[in-house]
C-alpha cells in the first residue's frame, strides 16, 4: 500500500497540473486538472523520439551507428573536421556529437537548421563530453525523416500510438517541416501514463512486444557522465548520468523522461512503480526531491497493492485545488470611456499568440500586432487586436473567474480587474503550456500605457520574453 499524504501535501504547492502514480500496471492515483487538455510536454518530447530511432533501427531502416556525414551528405560544410567524421546518431542519442554549445532551432526564419548544426564546431571527440543539446534530437527526427519519408509522429503512430491507444499527439514543425521531436509534443497526460508504462514494461504491450527490450536496457542505461565541461548544470538530479533521451536519477534504479517546468515520466525500476507528473513550476529540482523524499520511501515491494485508503483522500483533496482567481472589480466609468477606442502600437510588437505566450508556445505563429481595442460585457471582456495578418481576440473573465478561449489552435484562460479609475490589470495563461503573461494597462486621455511580463520567475533554462514597456496611443 502507498500512502501518498504526505507527498500530496508538497506537490501540490509545486503547481502540479497532473499526477498519475501506477503500480504493477495498475493506477493508484490519479488527478487531472483538465481531462481532455493537451499539454506541451517539452524535452520530455526527446524520449518519444529515442523510441522512434529504436523501432527504425529494428526494422533495418536507420544504424545507430551510422555516421552523420552519411545521414546528412548534402548538408555537410565544406571543411568537415574530424570530430564530425566520428560523429553518430548514437552520439545524437546520448547528447555527446561534440558540441560545446548549442545552435537555435526556435527560429521561425532559419531553415538551414540542419547545415547550421553540422557547421557548428564539433569541439569535443564525439561521446566523450555531454552537452545538453536540443537540436541534436530534432537531427534525430530529421535524420528519421530522411530514413522512412515519415515525420516523427507519422511514423510512431501505427508502431506506437495506436498499439497504446494514444490519440490526438501533435508536435510543432520547424522551418523545413521536420516535427520538432526535441521539445514540441503535445499530448494528455493520461497518454503520457501510457507511454511510460510502456517503457517501464520494456516495450511490452498487451502481450505484445513492440520495441526489442534492448533498446530500453540501452535507452534507460548511464551511457554517459553528465558532468562535462560543456555542462553546467548544478542540481543533483542533473548530474547522475544520460542515456538515450532519458536521465538517471538520483536515487538508484530510477530514471526519467524530462521536460521542462516538471513534466516528468519517471520509472522506478525495481518498484515496478511509474510516476507522471506535469506542473507550472520552474522549481524541477525540488520536484523531483519530493518524489524522492515523499513517494519512494512509501512505495512496497508487494506483488499486488490492495486499494489505498489514502489515494481517496489524494483525491478528494485534489478536486479541491484550483488557480486562484485574481480578486474582480469594475470600473463602469472607465470601461464606457474606452469602449472601443482603438489604441495604436508606436513601435512594432509581435503577433498575439506570441505575444501572449512567447517561447511557451514553442511554434512561433507570427504577424505583426498594429491596435488593440477594448470591448465590454456584464461578465466579461475582449480585448481584440488587429494584426497584419487578421483580427484575433482574446476573452477576459471579470468575475473573479478565467474565461478559457482558443487562439492559433491553443486553449487560454485568462481574468482581469480594474486596480484604479486608469488602470486595469490582466492575466492570461496558456492551458497547453507552462507559461502565462500579466499584462497592465495605464489610461490616460488618449495615451496608453502597456507593461507585461512573464507570470514565473525563471532561473535557468528556456528565457521568456522579459518585462516590457510599450506605448499607445488613441487613432
Amino acid at each position: 500500500m502507498i500512502d501518498l499524504t504526505e507527498f500530496e501535501s508538497r506537490a501540490v504547492p509545486l503547481r502540479a497540473l497532473g499526477v498519475v502514480v501506477s503500480q504493477n500496471g495498475t493506477q493508484l492515483a490519479r488527478k487531472l486538472w483538465d481531462d481532455a487538455c493537451r499539454r506541451n510536454v517539452y524535452s520530455a518530447s526527446k524520449s518519444f523520439t529515442s523510441m522512434a530511432v529504436g523501432i527504425a533501427q529494428k526494422e533495418g531502416l536507420l544504424s545507430i551507428d551510422e555516421k552523420l556525414t552519411d545521414a546528412f551528405k548534402d548538408d555537410l560544410p565544406e571543411i568537415v573536421s574530424d570530430n564530425l567524421k566520428a560523429a553518430t546518431v548514437r552520439d545524437l542519442l546520448t547528447m555527446s556529437c561534440g558540441h560545446e554549445t548549442e545552435i537555435n532551432t526556435f527560429d521561425v526564419n532559419e531553415p538551414d537548421w540542419i547545415k547550421n548544426f553540422l557547421s557548428h564546431e564539433f569541439k569535443y571527440k564525439p561521446g566523450t563530453c555531454f552537452m545538453y543539446n536540443t537540436a541534436g534530437t530534432n537531427m534525430l527526427c530529421a535524420a528519421l525523416k530522411r530514413r522512412t519519408g515519415e515525420n516523427l509522429f507519422e511514423y510512431l503512430t501505427p508502431r506506437l500510438f495506436e498499439p497504446l491507444g494514444m490519440e490526438n499527439i501533435e508536435c510543432f514543425r520547424l522551418p523545413d517541416g521536420v516535427e520538432m521531436g526535441g521539445a514540441g509534443s503535445r499530448l494528455k497526460t493520461e497518454d503520457m501514463a501510457r507511454f511510460i508504462l510502456f517503457v517501464s514494461r520494456h516495450g511490452k504491450w498487451e502481450g505484445k512486444q513492440l520495441l526489442n527490450a534492448e533498446w530500453f536496457d540501452m535507452a534507460s542505461a548511464n551511457q554517459i557522465s553528465t558532468i562535462s565541461p560543456a555542462n553546467n548544470a548544478d542540481n543533483p538530479d542533473w548530474r547522475c548520468g544520460y542515456g538515450f533521451q532519458f536521465w538517471r536519477c538520483v536515487p538508484e534504479h530510477v530514471f526519467r523522461a524530462d521536460g521542462a517546468f516538471g513534466q516528468y515520466g519517471v520509472v522506478f525500476e525495481d518498484k515496478d512503480t511509474v510516476l507522471i507528473l506535469q506542473s507550472s513550476s520552474s522549481n524541477q529540482q525540488e520536484q523531483l526531491t519530493c518524489a524522492w523524499e515523499a513517494l519512494l520511501p512509501a512505495i512496497t515491494d508487494e506483488e499486488t497493492l490492495p486499494e489505498s485508503p489514502m489515494a481517496h483522500v489524494l483525491k478528494k483533496r485534489l478536486e479541491k485545488a484550483e488557480i486562484t482567481p485574481m480578486l474582480s472589480s469594475r470600473n463602469p466609468w472607465s470601461e464606457k470611456e474606452i469602449e472601443g477606442k482603438k489604441f495604436a502600437f508606436t513601435e512594432e510588437v509581435p503577433g498575439l499568440v506570441d505575444f501572449i505566450g512567447g517561447v511557451w508556445i514553442v511554434a512561433p505563429q507570427g504577424g505583426v500586432t498594429k491596435t488593440l481595442r477594448f470591448e465590454f460585457a456584464p461578465e466579461k471582456a475582449n480585448l481584440v487586436f488587429e494584426q497584419d495578418n487578421g483580427e484575433f481576440t482574446a476573452e477576459i473573465g471579470l468575475q473573479s473567474h478565467f474565461t478559457s478561449f482558443t487562439l492559433g489552435g491553443r486553449t487560454y484562460g485568462a481574468v482581469g480587474r480594474w486596480r484604479s479609475d486608469k488602470r486595469f490589470e490582466l492575466e492570461v495563461r496558456c492551458a497547453e503550456s507552462a507559461g502565462g503573461r500579466r499584462m497592465i494597462f495605464t489610461f490616460e486621455g488618449d495615451a496608453l500605457t502597456l507593461e507585461t511580463e512573464s507570470t514565473m520567475a525563471i532561473s535557468g533554462g528556456i528565457a521568456d520574453r522579459p518585462y516590457k514597456r510599450y506605448t499607445l496611443k488613441a487613432e
